[in-house]
């Protein structure tokens, strides 16, 4: 099984046939000359743009949309562990408060170790 291209061979194989055709018999002096040479660097640059430049301007998007979702992850797991400890707070605010409700109905007063009031 051959290896795959690099990106560097890649460009070169679509590149090379076309550069060796359009170089034959082409003048490359004077505004002729500028006028081939114009196209090809704007064909270059074309083909280097599609197959390099796009698949990672692609890539890190698709990264940036995977940062910004773990972002608001984060950001809405943050909001819950704090409005869960304030939950944590209130409830054990009441259940002391119910505990010792419940110790005034058995009767027994604040350091009445056995509610007997004895």
């Amino acid at each position: 099984m051959p290896e795959p291209l690099g990106p560097q061979e890649r460009i070169a194989d679509t590149i090379r046939p076309a550069m060796v055709t359009g170089l034959q018999g082409a003048v490359l002096q004077g505004p002729e000359g500028e006028r081939h040479i114009g196209a090809w660097v704007s064909w270059i640059a074309e083909v280097v743009a599609v197959q390099v430049v796009q698949p990672i301007a692609d890539e890190r998007d698709a990264f940036a949309d995977r940062v910004d979702t773990l972002s608001e992850v984060a950001k809405r797991n943050k909001e819950g562990r704090r409005d869960a400890l304030q939950d944590v707070q209130r409830l054990e605010s009441r259940v002391a408060e119910l505990e010792a409700e419940v110790e005034l109905l058995r009767g027994g007063g604040p350091g009445d170790a056995g509610g007997t009031g004895a």
